[in-house]
């Protein structure tokens, strides 16, 4: 059976309670806090941000941080919320989006991953408040690191500052890449690339969204996604089953996704 934090307490997935349809049982108390300690300093470890930490200092960050558990649909952060804390993805998927100005139009920026972390551009910006919403786009665990820690950690470790404008270098060039591909190419061609993408990062068989989150990734509206997903599934480039997917065609995609 494998382990969770859940609210900052590490449980052990074993017959006993019932939680987010999954089976968590809470370990005694006893030595509970530094196992969990343990899965903080493995999950930071993972992140791109932290694993050039020095063993000491990643676990004088992890003992600054503490996790938090949300459902499917639930909001780490808001648009416009004071910004106090860095966010490292320990569990599901975050979606990280702005929402258009009459309200009803998302556009998805980011899908955070295990181990990826959110937030760290917000914390360096001297309006300390978050330009986007971070919501679960499944039941996730998210680490939570203070600001004022952050903060400390590149006062006194320049390595550490280089790794986080680093990571804000590759996360403009994500969204020059997502501008890039809303204004010149086509749903077909960027719904292409999706697929593709998810198949390198997972393999074959791997998980989608629902349609309106889909939609909201690539750009669109679920009712074209849906007739798109078909398309590519008669046409033999793809298979589907239920939610998964599997790529039948791979040459074929790649040619679309270029336009």
């Amino acid at each position: 059976m494998g382990w969770a934090l859940i609210y900052g307490r590490l449980i052990r997935a074993v017959p006993g309670g019932r939680r987010g349809g999954v089976w968590y049982h809470a370990e005694p108390e006893v030595g509970v806090s530094d196992l969990a300690l343990d899965k903080i300093c493995e999950t930071l470890r993972a992140n791109p941000l932290f694993s050039h930490l020095e063993g000491p200092d990643r676990e004088r960050v992890a003992r600054m941080a503490h996790v938090v558990e949300l459902d499917a649909g639930e909001s780490l952060f808001f648009e416009g919320q004071p910004v106090e804390h860095t966010h490292v993805v320990a569990a599901g998927l975050v979606r990280v989006y702005q929402v258009g100005p009459k309200g009803g139009r998302r556009l998805v920026l980011h899908m955070a991953a295990p181990p990826e972390s959110i937030g760290e551009i917000a914390a360096l910006s001297e309006r300390r408040f978050y330009p986007v919403t971070a919501e679960a786009a499944m039941p996730s665990l998210v680490v939570k690191i203070p600001l004022e820690g952050i903060a400390r950690m590149m006062d006194e470790r320049p390595h550490f500052t280089r790794v986080i404008l680093r990571s804000i270098s590759e996360r403009q060039f994500e969204l020059l890449m997502l501008l890039r591909r809303v204004a010149f190419f086509e749903v077909q061609s960027r719904l292409a690339q999706y697929l593709l993408d998810r198949h390198a990062a997972e393999g074959p068989g791997f998980p989608l969204p629902t349609n309106p989150e889909l939609a909201a990734v690539v750009g669109t509206v679920s009712e074209i996604v849906s007739r798109t997903l078909n398309r590519m599934h008669k046409r033999g480039w793809i298979r589907l089953s239920g939610r998964r997917v599997w790529i039948e065609n791979e040459a074929v995609l790649i040619v679309v996704a270029k336009g």
